[in-house]
């Protein structure tokens, strides 16, 4: 009799457990933080960078036979990989704002220059699995940017960060010239 009654206790937990394991991915936080110092990610391309610290919302990285940089909020590089100074930039879009992540999240921002002035939206789109470093299937919170000129032009911006490796395991690039580019994470090593 004891036996049979632990057969439907637990099937009653198991229910219970799964059907909360299917709420969480919807009401995911993440909390600002940078990969753990030492750690290096290596994209597709063959660019490695050193995780070597963090500052505020910076995470201060160095590129693998290159100059150190800071991200900003995971997702804006200071100075740029082509070493242009991204500090007004940055300044003016404030991507810190956007933390803790959290789906359904957005921060709208302009910047002006002599050549215009463009509008951005930046948001938390979803949680979703992703394939990521070594093919593995892992979370992630999708960001997208999207960026409005005055003189009509457009682009969008996808970064999937993942919690657990503290970085943007993939960055996605479009504009309505027709120029695209991405980067891919293909392994993080501690």
């Amino acid at each position: 009799m004891i036996a049979g009654m632990k057969l439907p206790a637990a099937s009653a937990l198991l229910a219970l457990a799964c059907s909360l394991g299917a709420g969480t991915a919807s009401a995911q936080t993440m909390d600002f933080a940078c990969p753990d110092p030492g750690t290096t990610i290596t994209y597709d391309s063959g660019v490695k960078v050193i995780a070597r610290g963090r500052s505020g919302f910076d995470c201060t990285m160095e590129r693998v036979g290159g100059q150190p940089f800071n991200l900003r909020a995971l997702l804006f590089d200071n100075p740029s990989p082509d070493g242009a100074d991204m500090s007004a930039y940055i300044n003016a879009l404030k991507p810190e704002r956007l933390w803790p992540l959290e789906v359904g999240k957005k921060i709208e921002a302009k910047y002006s220059t002599g050549a215009g002035t463009w509008s951005y939206t930046l948001a938390v789109v979803r949680y979703e699995k992703r394939t990521g470093p070594g093919d593995k299937m892992i979370d992630t919170f999708l960001i997208e940017m999207n960026e409005h000129g005055d003189r009509g032009g457009r682009s969008v911006s996808r970064w999937w960060i993942s919690p657990v490796d503290k970085f943007a395991i993939r960055y996605d690039f479009s504009d309505g010239a027709g120029k695209a580019n991405r980067a891919v994470v293909t392994s993080v090593t501690k």
